[in-house]
């Protein structure tokens, strides 16, 4: 009887002093709970790739391996709700943290904000290491802006931006059926793309996606774009278009930039149309 009740009472108190700390963590300096800033990089390399116990650190960089200052790191915790450490890059691009004391799993986010073309972007940063870690352990986590390519933690989303279209699903000549997955998108760079490199030509089908018929994955830039819709003969036909929030007429090519839309993502909307 006596063993049991001192397993329990150990078992409580183990249980009550991870909690604790965790709640500790969250409040930090008694302002109540919530996410927690801590500094930056503090002047130390945080890109050496060696993981340090009760550390997170890491460094972010644009494709061609140069520095981001500024980019937000968010170290969620995911055994307390709203209690993230939230980090900025220094000038080399370094980020640094020592963890709070609570037996709890993090996992590790990053962003960062532009001005390009008169609009305000965020984008989401690629990591090279997307598991979560212990905070005890420590961890190193390094991050990537990439343009293009599917997001490893969130399945089906691309860093790349998306094109979405409208094609009437009627023909006005015969009423005959138009179907837009024949539609295909040629999009032709008329400047250097959002990360200052210079952009290739893109020529992608159609899909259908959850948002509706688009062209997914398309580097952020000005663009010059041409639709082409391919019948169930094999014939190609030109389309006519138009960008969505302009009430013009329709053109046989637009210029159009990418818009921000919603907190990380990017898109260019159209209205297509058979030539008459």
């Amino acid at each position: 009887m006596f063993g049991t009740a001192m397993r329990r009472a150990l078992v409580a108190a183990v249980a009550v002093g991870v909690l604790g700390g965790s709640l500790g963590a969250c409040g930090g300096d008694g302002d109540g709970g919530g996410t927690k800033p801590a500094a930056s990089g503090g002047g130390r390399d945080a890109s050496s790739g060696e993981v340090e116990a009760g550390v997170v650190k890491g460094r972010v960089t644009d494709s061609a391996g140069n520095p981001i200052k500024g980019a937000e790191i968010v170290v969620d915790n995911q055994f307390l709700y709203d209690s993230n450490i939230v980090l900025t890059t220094d000038a080399k691009g370094n980020y640094r943290a020592e963890m709070p004391g609570a037996a709890a799993t993090y996992n590790v986010t990053a962003s960062f904000k532009k001005t390009y073309n008169n609009a305000k972007y965020t984008f989401r940063l690629a990591p090279e290491n997307p598991e979560p870690f212990a905070g005890p352990d420590g961890a190193v986590r390094d991050f990537t802006w990439k343009l293009t390519g599917e997001q490893p933690d969130a399945p089906d989303t691309f860093y790349g931006g998306t094109v979405l279209f409208n094609l009437s699903p009627i023909n006005p000549a015969d009423d005959s059926y138009v179907d837009s997955a024949g539609v295909t998108l040629t999009l032709t760079p008329t400047g250097p793309l959002v990360d200052g490199t210079p952009g290739k030509p893109v020529t992608k089908r159609a899909e259908n996606t959850g948002d509706g018929w688009a062209v997914r994955d398309i580097p952020v830039g000005p663009y010059k774009i041409t639709a082409t819709l391919t019948t169930g003969s094999g014939r190609k036909q030109p389309l006519a278009i138009r960008t969505r929030d302009e009430a013009g007429p329709y053109t046989a090519d637009v210029t159009a930039d990418f818009k921000p839309f919603l907190t990380d993502h990017q898109r260019i909307e159209l209205e297509l149309a058979l030539r008459g």
